[in-house]
């Protein structure tokens, strides 16, 4: 009974977690975040790509068990991918006022 309590509290701290950048070099950003992939995330990257006139493109996560986490690798490119390369219906396409050409 412990454990699963446990397991439950470790659960509900992780859905906290707050999405951050834990890594960025000027042509990738590894975003941290509780969950997959979501448009927070994707917002982040395109947010810090497009400060260099760039694309976000999505290109890997991994699950981190220790902490509960995942981390997403998004390349800044000048050119990206529909979607921003994730698999379709994962996250919405950005509208036309969310394009870094119309700010």
């Amino acid at each position: 009974m412990r454990r699963i309590g446990l397991a439950l509290a470790l659960l509900s701290l992780s859905a906290c977690a707050e999405t951050l950048v834990t890594d960025y070099n000027g042509h990738s950003i590894r975003i941290q975040s509780a969950g997959r992939v979501d448009a927070e995330a994707l917002g982040e990257a395109r947010r810090i790509c497009g400060m260099q006139g760039l694309q976000a493109e999505y290109a890997s996560s991994q699950f981190f068990e220790g902490d509960l986490s995942y981390r997403h690798l998004f390349l800044c490119l000048s050119r990206a991918k529909p979607n921003a390369g994730l698999p379709a219906g994962t996250v919405g396409r950005t509208t036309y006022l969310e394009t870094t050409s119309t700010l």
